[in-house]
């Protein structure tokens, strides 16, 4: 059963395409989306390895934040933390438990044609691939073998894998299971290939 929200502004105000990010957080939420943080693993991934020690950006900074603040704290996710700015989503992302947030990194956007990123100016485009990103599920290391996931949006992710490479929609793993506060983070290397 979706929460009851507190905020009747913020939703009056969202994209008719972000208001099912919301009902989907919370209608799909299991026992971990009571508010706790995902259980323990550790991270990952060949790119694990050069996050920061320590402050901003680090493995033990990102797990007392929630997923939002921990990608606005990480220098190769820049591109992504404007899509949610665009797609006025911050309240939304905040709002969010028990989910899997697959982040492209600065150089998988860059490596899109000229239309595709500048249909992610708008609010609608922004929305629709942030949306596409979300799974609503705790995926670990184990849940990227030879299945299936549908997004947010409706798209299907098609997740692969085994030893150090693991990719969710073709793109490439370059650190997954990262704990926030109220998600599970996984960088990739591109924009993922979404089925119907």
């Amino acid at each position: 059963m979706p929460r009851p929200t507190t905020r009747p502004a913020l939703l009056a105000g969202l994209a008719l395409a972000l208001v099912p990010l919301t009902g989907c957080a919370g209608a799909d939420a299991g026992p971990a989306g009571a508010g706790g943080p995902p259980p323990p693993e550790k991270p990952f991934g060949q790119s694990c390895a050069a996050l920061p020690a320590d402050g901003p950006g680090s493995l033990d900074s990102m797990s007392g934040i929630p997923v939002l603040a921990a990608i606005e704290q990480s220098k190769d996710l820049t591109t992504l933390a404007k899509l949610v700015k665009t797609a006025k989503a911050k309240d939304v992302f905040d709002s969010m438990d028990n989910v899997t947030v697959f982040a492209p990194d600065d150089a998988a956007f860059a490596k899109l044609p000229d239309d595709q990123r500048k249909a992610l100016d708008t609010q609608q485009g922004a929305s629709d691939l942030l949306r596409r990103l979300i799974v609503v599920r705790d995926l670990k290391k184990n849940d990227m073998t030879d299945k299936a996931y549908t997004s947010l949006q409706g798209a299907v992710l098609k997740a692969s894998g085994t030893g150090d490479d693991y990719r969710i929609g073709g793109a490439r793993v370059l650190c997954g299971s990262i704990r926030t506060a109220n998600a599970r983070l996984a960088t990739l290397d591109q924009v993922p290939a979404f089925g119907g």
